[in-house]
């Protein structure tokens, strides 16, 4: 038989194993349906399929795991069994070997969600699972809930595998974070066992802690009259000596470390109308002192309209540097170089923020001028992102309406989502209607009263190999837990988080501090030649205020066990 006829009848003999293979296959694939979620609130009816499609798209395993036609499950009409036998003759009326159902339990005036999720097969088992989270937590709760279900009923092979290699990335990944040397840090708190930087383990990481004023390696200022809303350090007198700005509701007050406490340099009053959201520092002219950027709101219960004053410091007096600008300023650390930039934003057609976004300000000749657009997520707004420097590239970690932690690649990529709130403040923009481009998950909740600006997020590097962290404050409240608009913090705890190649893990952080945390920042204000973690926080007035709030700064050395 010549060359040819036997290619020509290798061909035909696989075309015809072809249907074969094809038949096998489909012998061996399971099916399964998701049916319509039950909702036992009318307001949210639509997720009743809403949460069917992202269950079966995680269940699916094409050849072994397949879903059903939606028009075979349309028979069931909507109807949920209430045992095993009865979804037993369901799975035999649609055609399917595993029967899944889905519950939306909605709870503390729709604030919270019961999700479960129930599976059937025809062998009359059944696996069940529930998750109780906020509205905004709906669609990843579906996700994990899906996952435990693809490992623990489908026995899908890689599943648990996948599990232990992020824990063991993730355990790689804390091993080599650098862990400062102080008492008032504590090392780990993932929920597995925590390594300390030396491999050794630490205190179980469900203890909670507190420290005290005269804990070594941590110094805390005076009680300040007032109350405060955000905090700057750096040089703006120009003698290279670091001192703190503080802002007020509407006043700036600038003080200096002497002799074990803070002694005031001098104060700005910016008038009755203006309520202050951020202070920063940045020399503008290159002249080697900062300029004072204070950013806020000029009629805030009116028609506010955002306002910055950039001022200087000259003679232990404050002085206007340039007209106040009519746009929100903040300054914030941005790629490649990593270095402080001014960005500015300027007030929405629809809402407190422009919708195109925010821009890097350049100063020449008296006036700001934007050079350039940031490539952001649309949820972002001037003052609720940060680049997390991370290898070659920058992760943007942006804080959403609820606080919540999101973590995007440079090309905008969702990657993580933290179901926690994270720098909380009771600083708010009132706005009118929805905010164009704000992320509201899942949740319905109609005209929102409040915007509240979130504290600043810190990345920060403490070792030479350039591995960054991010500083932010974990909110710690039962009261704001129940009711949405309460915004002081009882307590609050400094943690620093960073990358692991699959969330945010955390490395360290302070033990707990007593008092609403306004603001961070990772400067030397003792001016001993070391920086220190710098905290400022208002006293707790209680769960009504009964008493005035006042300023605390409290500061942290990072090497204190050396």
């Amino acid at each position: 038989m010549s060359m040819k006829r036997l290619t020509i009848l290798a061909l035909l003999c696989f075309a015809l194993a072809i249907p074969a293979l094809a038949q096998a296959q489909a012998k061996t694939a399971h099916s399964f349906a998701v049916l319509p979620f039950k909702v036992n609130n009318a307001k949210y009816q639509y997720l009743s399929k809403g949460a069917q499609a992202p269950v079966t798209n995680r269940l699916t395993w094409l050849g072994y795991f397949e879903p059903v036609a939606e028009d075979k499950i349309a028979p069931a009409g909507g109807h949920l069994p209430a045992s095993a036998a009865e979804a037993q003759s369901m799975m035999g009326l649609i055609g399917a070997d595993y029967l899944v159902v889905g519950n939306l339990d909605f709870q503390d005036n729709d604030k919270q969600i019961n999700v479960e999720l129930k599976i059937y097969d025809r062998l009359g088992k059944t696996w069940a699972k529930s998750s109780t989270v906020p509205m905004e937590g709906l669609l990843p709760a579906l996700e994990r809930l899906s996952n435990d279900a693809r490992a623990e009923v489908f026995k899908r092979p890689g599943e648990d595998a996948k599990t232990a290699e992020r824990k063991e990335a993730r355990a790689e990944a804390q091993a080599k974070m650098p862990v400062p040397k102080n008492s008032d840090f504590v090392v780990g708190d993932t929920g597995e066992a925590p390594m300390g930087p030396a491999g050794g383990p630490v205190m179980n990481p469900q203890f909670r802690y507190e420290g005290g004023a005269e804990t070594p390696g941590r110094w805390q200022s005076q009680s300040l009259r007032f109350a405060s809303v955000s905090m700057a350090v750096g040089d703006f007198v120009g003698d290279k000596k670091n001192r703190v700005i503080i802002a007020g509701t509407n006043t700036l007050y600038a003080y200096e470390f002497f002799q074990n406490t803070l002694k005031p340099l001098g104060e700005y009053k910016l008038g009755p109308r203006i309520k202050l959201l951020r202070v920063s520092l940045l020399d503008l002219n290159h002249d080697g002192k900062a300029e004072i950027i204070a950013t806020g709101l000029d009629d805030p219960e009116g028609n506010a309209q955002p306002r910055s004053f950039i001022l200087n410091f000259n003679n232990g007096k404050f002085e206007n540097f340039m007209p106040p600008q009519k746009m929100y300023l903040s300054v914030v650390r941005t790629p490649p170089t990593n270095q402080p930039t001014l960005l500015g934003q300027r007030k929405g057609n629809h809402g407190p923020f422009e919708e195109s976004g925010v821009s890097e300000m350049f100063y020449q000749d008296g006036s700001l001028q934007p050079v350039r657009r940031l490539h952001l997520p649309s949820i972002a707004n001037l003052f609720n992102f940060a680049y997390l420097p991370e290898g070659n590239t920058d992760k943007i970690v942006v804080l959403n309406e609820y606080s919540y932690m999101k973590v995007f690649t440079q090309e905008l990529e969702a990657q993580f989502t933290q179901e926690e709130g994270y720098n909380s403040s009771s600083n708010y923009v009132i706005i009118d209607e929805r905010l164009p481009g704000m992320d509201m998950g899942t949740r319905d909740t109609g005209v929102e009263d409040f915007y509240y600006v979130p504290i600043r997020m810190l990345p920060v590097s403490f070792d030479s190999r350039g591995k960054y962290e991010l500083l932010v404050n974990k909110d710690i409240s039962v009261a704001s837990q129940i009711f949405t608009k309460f915004r002081r913090f009882s307590q609050g705890e400094v943690q620093s988080l960073f990358w692991d190649g699959v969330g945010m893990s955390m490395a360290w952080k302070t033990r707990r501090i007593k008092g609403t945390v306004v603001d961070l920042g990772l400067e030397d204000l003792k001016n001993d030649g070391k920086k220190q973690l710098i905290v400022c926080l208002n006293s707790y007035s209680g769960a009504i205020g009964e008493s005035a709030e006042k300023t605390v700064i409290v500061t942290y050395e990072l090497d204190s066990g050396k």
